[in-house]
């Protein structure tokens, strides 16, 4: 595996004095956005999050881009705040438990503290007897964190191993939005949402070094934590021909995740075999993380053949690809003159991802029970981007497969909506590990995760 450090053996007290400020005001501002505070994140289908609200993960975002309420128009496809009352909010909360287990070698390991929570909201607004409506929302757009303890396979130069150690990566990303859609006539809307992403990416963990000329195969004790915040743009369609037939379509530009911080880095265990001795083997660096949401293109189609049942399906393809080809660690500015004299003062290194571009199908139904009541399921597929030899326990939490239900009920100006997903995937299995050390060589991870969401909404 790639990251991996115990926080308890790596306590550079100077930089987390340093850092400190930073820090404070950093979570500060994830309480603000999100209106409460988020604990452990976990995700699946990859990087990117999909259910934005409890009525669409009900369907298993079957009509995310041709029916739904505020928070799913501003995040899935703007053009859809044309079909919304003329006011409505929309607050959302998102509950996850996930369970995944690791075998290496006979010896299996679980996630620890695999929960966590989340929010989303939206308003959505339209001026009186204007085309234009208009909409403001904050939603996570990827939430992934991994926490593991166990043995750390020799590797490295010299065949280093720091025993049974933490294993922890995170990746968060908060999207903020304004969005506009303009109703052009009784048959086509046009949408567009325009916004920035607050993005964490943390690593704390033992690192091997893969692409470094002067430091390929080293392993060092890397601990990391960047932030940053970078623009989104996003464009949707929707088309009604009939009231039966309705298509949308929505286009996600990639967005870049260039995001600046701090790294120390225990060069200890790795020195002697490298045969250097200074008198100090920590250092400190400016750190740069970059990562990429991918290019996102979907279309779907909703149909109504009776007053009561409405059929979605939706396909989304994701250009991973161009967007997860590489993953850059960036150090400059080392502060240990010493090691800076051996390797320089910025050993940056490329960690090899390959990715694979990947289509997404959703198709679910909905029923209107009653006039207060209506029910929904769907189903959900992805093959997974990663290739087999490079799935770690800390990036193999892509799940294949997804189930979901909902009910919603409606009275008056008030819609309560509640919804259940469950994902899981065939257990992955690694042969010959693709990094360097080949320390995951021989192993295997399964993973399942469990959705419980409610969303409350007013129309005014």
């Amino acid at each position: 595996m790639l990251f991996r450090i115990p926080r308890n053996l790596f306590p550079i007290a100077s930089r987390f004095l340093a850092d400190s400020n930073r820090r404070v005001t950093k979570h500060l501002l994830l309480i603000v956005l999100t209106a409460v505070s988020v604990t452990h994140f976990v995700s699946a289908n990859g990087v990117l999050r999909w259910g934005v609200g409890a009525r669409d993960t009900g369907s298993a975002g079957a009509f995310g881009g041709t029916d739904g309420d505020a928070i799913t128009a501003i995040h899935v496809n703007p053009a859809l705040l044309a079909t919304l009352p003329d006011r409505q909010w929309t607050l959302s909360s998102r509950y996850l438990r996930g369970n995944s287990t690791f075998n290496r070698g006979g010896s299996a390991s679980s996630l620890q503290d695999g929960e966590g929570a989340y929010p989303d909201f939206a308003l959505a607004w339209r001026p009186k007897n204007s085309d234009f409506t208009f909409g403001f929302g904050v939603s996570p757009v990827s939430a992934l964190e991994a926490n593991w303890n166990y043995l750390d396979a020799a590797g490295g130069i010299g065949g280093i191993s720091f025993g049974t150690v933490d294993h922890e990566s995170r990746f968060v990303a908060i999207r903020l939005a304004l969005a506009a859609s303009w109703q052009i006539n009784d048959q086509w809307a046009l949408g567009m949402s325009a916004g920035a992403v607050y993005s964490e990416v943390d690593f704390n963990a033992p690192f091997i070094f893969q692409t470094n000329p002067a430091l390929a195969n080293a392993k060092v004790n890397l601990d990391m934590e960047t932030d940053g915040w970078n623009p989104s743009f996003e464009f949707g369609a929707l088309y009604q021909p009939s009231a039966e037939w309705t298509f949308g379509a929505r286009l996600k530009l990639p967005v870049s995740l260039d995001n600046d911080g701090r790294a120390g880095v225990d060069f200890s265990a790795q020195l002697p075999p490298l045969g250097l001795a200074p008198t100090s083997p920590l250092a400190e660096y400016d750190a740069r993380a970059r990562v990429e949401l991918p290019l996102t293109i979907g279309t779907g189609v909703s149909w109504k053949p009776a007053s009561k049942w409405n059929f979605g399906l939706w396909v989304d393809w994701h250009q991973w690809s161009n967007s997860y080809d590489t993953f850059k660690v960036g150090l400059s500015g080392g502060s240990n003159a010493q090691i800076n004299g051996a390797i320089g003062s910025g050993p940056t290194d490329r960690i090899p991802l390959n990715w694979r571009d990947r289509f997404v199908f959703s198709i679910g139904t909905s029923y209107q029970v009653s006039e207060d009541w209506t029910v929904r399921g769907g189903y959900r597929y992805g093959k997974s981007p990663i290739p087999d030899e490079l799935v770690t326990p800390l990036n193999g939490a892509t799940l294949e497969h997804t189930l979901s239900l909902g009910v919603s009920w409606q009275r008056g100006d008030w819609t309560l909506d509640l919804a259940y997903a469950h994902e899981f995937a065939e257990t992955s299995k690694v042969g010959q590990s693709g990094y360097n050390a080949g320390e995951y060589s021989n192993s295997s991870l399964d993973t399942s995760i469990g959705h419980f969401s409610v969303s409350v909404g007013k129309s005014f």
